[in-house]
C-alpha cells in the first residue's frame, strides 16, 4: 500500500510531469507527497603538484536557493497543500533520492525521465536509471 511518495524534482518538464502522475497517484491511494530538490556539491579538484585544491562546480548563491524554493512553491502550487512536503539537500542526485526514501519512509519514488543522448547515458549512466537500480522500492519513471 502507498502512504508517502517522494518526487524528484529538477525542474524540468519530465520532472514537473513527474509531479502531475504523483498528485493524480497520492489522490486514488490518499498518500502524501515529498518533493525533493537536490543540489549538487561543487567538486574539490586537486591542484598541481602542492597540496592544493580547487573548488569547482556551482557555488550557491542566496539568490539561486530563493530561485529552487520558488520552483518548489510552483510545482507544489498543482497538488494539496495539506499532503505535500518540500525538501532540498545536497548531494549527488541519484544516491541522494535513494536515501531521503529510506530516511522519509516513502513507499514509492517518482522521478522524470530526462532523455539523455544515448552517448551521455552509456558513458554517464542517467539518474533515473541509478535510482531504479538502487532504491529498493517502486519507482516509476515518468516521460
Amino acid at each position: 500500500m502507498i502512504k508517502h511518495i517522494l518526487v524528484a524534482i529538477d525542474g524540468s518538464d519530465s520532472s514537473r510531469k513527474a509531479a502531475r502522475f504523483a498528485h493524480d497517484l497520492a489522490q486514488q491511494t490518499n498518500s502524501r507527497i515529498t518533493l525533493l530538490f537536490v543540489l549538487e556539491p561543487p567538486r574539490v579538484l586537486p591542484f598541481g603538484f602542492m597540496d592544493a585544491e580547487i573548488i569547482s562546480g556551482p557555488q550557491r548563491t542566496p539568490e539561486q536557493m530563493e530561485a529552487v524554493r520558488r520552483m518548489l512553491d510552483e510545482v507544489a502550487a498543482d497538488l494539496p497543500k495539506a499532503q505535500v512536503e518540500k525538501v532540498v539537500e545536497i548531494g549527488r542526485p541519484a544516491d541522494t533520492i535513494v536515501a531521503q526514501a529510506d530516511a522519509l519512509g516513502a513507499d514509492h519514488i517518482v522521478i522524470g525521465a530526462r532523455g539523455l543522448n544515448p552517448g551521455s547515458k552509456w558513458l554517464l549512466g542517467s539518474v533515473s536509471d541509478r535510482v531504479v537500480q538502487h532504491a529498493g522500492r517502486p519507482v516509476t519513471v515518468v516521460h
